[in-house]
């Protein structure tokens, strides 16, 4: 039973990445700026139902896993997308392998850009792996006085993060009609 589970599981965060990737492929074929909206959005209504939804019967804890699984295997093929495969958020194996490696190149790169390279990418790891500790830390505090409730506050950032962009993409494209407008640069006093 345990192996079979533990398929379903690795299934689950499969599917989430599955989802993830499919819903951006076929986004950007129209509107490549909003590729990564739909994936969030459903991550968003999948924490959201978690937070509110009490999965009934004998096999509650298992779809609340999977439904969890499928909500991290979005978020991971996301992130891992738009930065070009350098960031991953539910894992730290690899975070750890990665680190270890550049700290031993550090040693050998003498290069001036090299070096800067590779102090870049060990403090973006180490940002990382100490955000996964204290978030866990601090979602273990808030779990124990909220519950599952717990989990609307990532969707709040998520909804945050959604509207700011937006709010970027509108900038950007006044600031592109004025420049269309006026032939020259936005800001530009000449």
């Amino acid at each position: 039973m345990f192996a079979l589970l533990s398929i379903l599981y690795v299934i689950s965060f499969l599917l989430g990445a599955f989802v993830a990737n499919t819903a951006m492929e076929l986004t950007s074929r129209g509107r490549a700026h909003f590729s990564y909206s739909v994936p969030i959005s459903i991550e968003i209504m999948l924490l959201t139902f978690v937070s509110f939804f009490n999965f009934p019967g004998a096999n509650s804890s298992v779809w609340l896993s999977c439904t969890l699984l499928l909500a991290m295997g979005l978020q991971n093929a996301l992130v891992t997308k738009i930065s070009g495969s350098v960031v991953r958020t539910t894992h730290l194996t690899g975070l750890f392998t990665d680190l270890g490696i550049e700290l031993s190149q550090v040693i050998f790169y003498k290069k001036t850009n090299e070096r800067k390279r590779l102090r870049r990418g060990i403090l973006l790891k180490i940002i990382i792996i100490g955000g996964f500790f204290f978030g866990g830390i601090i979602g273990a505090f808030i779990y124990g006085w909220l519950g599952r409730k717990t989990l609307l506050l990532p969707v709040t950032a998520l909804l945050i993060a959604l509207c700011y962009d937006r709010l970027l993409l509108g900038l950007y494209r006044l600031k592109r009609r004025q420049q269309d407008h006026t032939g020259k640069p936005s800001g530009s006093s000449k």
